[in-house]
């Protein structure tokens, strides 16, 4: 007997980007913590840029663990920038000793120091295996890991300046593919620098982050006792139905069952989401894509939990904000032209009298296209091929994305960086990776699964990542655009996909007023 899938996602509601918000919180450590494990914040615009430093190769090669910026005798500064703002991200490759597959020396003997505002004094300096180390560091497990690649996602907020850098007075062990992540806010926002060892309530906020983030990664997040509405939809081919929501609201929760649940009809049916009257979508993916188990649907092929998406026993599940200020249009259509589907609909909506005043309307963006083609968006030196996710003008906020690939082989897929601009047009863009797999935290060609990122599948056949963005949104208020380079292994050569594999991404951003998708409006033929 095959598998119902359900779908469920959650949302709350929004209006408005004025340049600052009444009374602004003072964004300190607390305030950066309870954003990791909170999604209410999602919608919220406002004006900050999130951007990278990191060891990319600026030839435009493949060399992304070794290009460091600014080495000065025996201290490499990895970052140098002015406040305020916050680091969300701290990467590196290797945490071994000895030498890499490319004979380089590994970080062993180096140390890490964190400099804010300025001081003489670093607020972290500490042997680089030490910092990134879960038991003996200062930071805990999951905000450190090294399942893959070791990382650090715990908040260093700053209220003028940080740097942070490597030392070595013997030898210039600098390890290699180091990424950081952080985003700064006009002068002026009151933001408080991290002042180490945290205060007890501080502690207690590590704490609840910790828990949270667990339990995302292990199981579903709880149903309401009761739906404002359900509602069963029989779709024939081509057929389309539809809940309208009046007014002003939240959609809190949303559930969607489908029969019979084959991928057929997962990647055939589509999910549109009109938000304000607006007459086009700006909500627009295939079902499954939205929510990444497109091309597996049964939920004892495929199973995985994150905080804002998962696959697990027969559901899919999503926890998007999702605003609305004056109605809202839910809408299934049936393109799959091999037979009727059976949809249930359940809906958890609480009403409102008002917005807050920054929050934009969630988008969903599906994009699919063959790798590598004439007429591909092409970046950088060597020109390469790349899969554009995202591409808008306008005012909006990025935060995360599934990414797709029809890979049939054992080898490499994912060997490109992944390329963020924001209010910006030039090269290079501000946010710059150094492979696939940091992009979804993860490393060395292969993805582990966290509260925020991780696998769906990986490969051979039809490959699924996701990650999402909390405290590191991208928020842009002229453009934006999320590109990835199509770039894989054959036999550990570079390859520029020359079979033009279908790689496909949904986008989750969010803007004011609402947009059409600008999707993708169908599938290619497999």
């Amino acid at each position: 007997m095959k598998t119902m899938a359900i779908i469920f996602f959650a949302g709350w509601c929004g209006l408005g980007w004025p340049l600052e918000a009444a009374q602004p919180p003072v964004r300190d450590v607390t305030f950066f913590l309870q954003r990791l494990r909170t999604v209410e914040h999602l919608p919220e615009l406002e004006p900050s840029h999130t951007a990278m430093s990191s060891t990319w190769d600026r030839s435009g090669g493949n060399l992304d663990g070794w290009d460091f910026k600014r080495v000065e005798q025996n201290t490499n500064i990895l970052l140098d920038v002015a406040g305020p703002g916050c680091i969300h991200r701290m990467f590196t490759g290797w945490l071994g000793k000895g030498k890499d597959g490319l004979g380089k020396p590994g970080p062993a003997g180096t140390r890490l120091q964190v400099f804010l505002d300025h001081s003489k004094h670093a607020i972290f300096d500490l042997p680089v295996e030490i910092f990134f180390d879960d038991r003996h560091g200062p930071f805990a497990y999951p905000l450190v890991f090294h399942k893959t690649y070791p990382g650090v996602l715990f908040p260093i907020p700053f209220a003028h300046h940080s740097r942070v850098q490597l030392v070595n007075p013997e030898a210039p062990n600098w390890g290699n593919f180091w990424q950081l992540t952080y985003t700064t806010y006009p002068s002026g926002t009151r933001v408080k620098s991290l002042r180490w060892p945290l205060r007890r309530a501080e502690a207690e906020e590590v704490g609840r982050v910790c828990r949270t983030w667990l339990e995302a990664e292990s199981r579903d997040p709880a149903v309401p006792a009761q739906w404002t509405v359900t509602r069963d939809l029989d779709l024939a081919p081509q057929a389309a139905r539809e809940v309208t929501l009046e007014g002003c609201g939240v959609i809190r929760q949303m559930r969607v069952g489908v029969w019979p649940a084959t991928p057929e009809l997962m990647r055939g049916l589509r999910l549109q989401i009109c938000w304000d009257g607006a007459s086009e979508p700006s909500v627009d993916v295939p079902l499954g894509y939205f929510f990444g188990n497109a091309d597996y649907a049964y939920a004892d092929e495929i199973r995985f939990n994150s905080l804002l998406l998962g696959v697990q026993d027969g559901e899919a599940y999503g926890c998007f904000p999702m605003p609305f200020a004056r109605g809202a249009v839910v809408r299934v259509v049936n393109r799959c032209g091999t037979g009727d589907a059976r949809v249930r609909l359940n809906l958890e909506v609480e009403r409102r009298e008002q917005l807050p005043e920054n929050w934009g309307r969630f988008h969903a963006t599906w994009t699919e296209a063959r790798a590598a083609q004439p007429g591909s968006p092409e970046f950088g030196p060597k020109r390469i091929p790349s899969h554009l996710v995202l591409e808008r003008q306008g005012a909006g906020k990025y935060v995360g994305a599934l990414l797709h690939v029809s890979w049939p082989h054992t080898d490499w897929w994912g060997e490109g960086d992944w390329m963020i601009w924001t209010d910006e047009d030039g090269w290079p863009p501000s946010y710059h990776g150094t492979g696939t797999e940091e992009y979804f935290n993860s490393g060395w060609c292969r993805f582990d699964r966290k509260a925020i990122s991780g696998f769906i599948k990986t490969h051979p056949g039809e490959v699924g990542v996701y990650t999402f963005h909390l405290n590191d949104a991208f928020q842009f208020r002229r453009n934006i655009r999320v590109a990835e380079e199509t770039v894989g292994l054959d036999g550990g050569d570079i390859l520029i996909h020359r079979e033009h594999p279908i790689w496909g991404s949904t986008a989750f951003w969010y803007a004011l007023p609402a947009q059409p998708a600008g999707s993708t409006p169908g599938l290619l033929a497999r």
